[in-house]
């Protein structure tokens, strides 16, 4: 039987990628039929495994078979609704990420500083507290990419992602929601690198970062910690003594903020954290957010502003991992 485009759609059927989306993935210029001949069907393989980080020998086999090209994971943990296989194609979709950005990324490496050397070096500058914006040009001036993935392919958002292609870093952050989430996200993968918890080659994959308890491993707390003293300093732990509405509590976050250096956003999650009224936190966050650029297009735009241009479809296919 001869093989087919269909052979390559039917592999991945198998571990979820539906042909509709894998033709998303494609380059606009891409026609089926272009794989009717053996040479197009190669040329359909390559692009597919570049696109979604699948390794070349088993593809290319007829009937092709589909393996994802993954970095050494050190740690991750399934929660409830997340399979493996979300864990791997979320990786491997990272991982093309990465590695277009950082073929296009000519800044030197200098591994993070301590919490509080991080901390004290944006407040150092005029900052009122450590915020996204200022998180992110933290990283990308000692050379850590930080990615936000928003392919249609990701089923199962990670909230984290940090990632060594050979000894170069890079974060790769997919929360969807707009203020204040991935300020912490980014911390907190920020200081896996900085601790040392990353091998070469290797990954840490935080499905859900969540408040620190027994049950996390030490890495992780050591993550949390990190993050809440580069976010808070000394404050680690913020609680509401009473309930108020939004308005107020929007507010109040942002007199609290600035009295003691912390971004009004993490004034809220922090404390919603320790009280569990997540309800409240979101309608304040929309409060605090309005007006602003959604935390993903901080993130997206600065990618775009710092790369030097990859190749056409280099950056076809980073638009459309990043959603842009």
């Amino acid at each position: 039987m001869t093989e087919s485009i269909h052979s390559l759609y039917s592999a991945l059927k198998q571990h979820g990628i539906r042909q509709k989306d894998v033709s998303q993935m494609l380059p606009s210029w891409w026609e089926d039929e272009i794989a009717a001949t053996a040479s197009g069907l190669q040329q359909a393989k390559l692009i597919v495994a570049k696109a979604l980080n699948l390794k070349i020998r088993p593809l290319i086999e007829s009937p092709p078979r589909i393996e994802f090209d993954l970095p050494e994971m050190r740690r991750f943990k399934l929660i409830k609704g997340t399979t493996a296989n979300d864990v791997d194609l979320a990786v491997s979709l990272a991982r093309s990420a990465s590695k277009i950005v950082l073929s296009s990324f000519d800044r030197m490496y200098f591994k993070p500083g301590s919490a509080k050397e991080v901390r004290e070096e944006i407040l150092s500058s005029g900052r009122p507290w450590v915020d996204l914006e200022d998180l992110i040009n933290y990283c990308f001036g000692i050379g850590i990419p930080v990615i936000h993935l928003a392919s249609s392919l990701m089923k199962k958002k990670m909230d984290g992602i940090a990632m060594m292609s050979g000894s170069r870093p890079t974060i790769v952050l997919s929360s969807k929601k707009a203020h204040g989430y991935l300020l912490f996200h980014l911390a907190h993968e920020l200081g896996h690198i900085a601790l040392g918890h990353l091998e070469p080659n290797g990954a840490i994959v935080d499905t859900e970062i969540t408040k620190s308890d027994g049950e996390r491993d030490v890495a992780e707390r050591e993550a949390d910690n990190y993050a809440l003293e580069l976010l808070s300093g000394s404050l680690a732990n913020v609680t509401l003594h009473r309930f108020v509405k939004a308005p107020e509590l929007a507010r109040q976050a942002i007199e609290f903020g600035t009295m003691n250096q912390i971004a009004p956003t993490h004034v809220v999650l922090n404390s919603a954290f320790n009280g569990g009224f997540w309800g409240l936190c979101n309608a304040t966050l929309k409060i605090l957010g309005e007006g602003k650029a959604a935390d993903q297009t901080l993130i997206t735009e600065r990618l775009f502003r710092t790369i030097d241009e990859p190749k056409e479809d280099n950056v076809e296919l980073l638009r459309k991992l990043v959603g842009a």
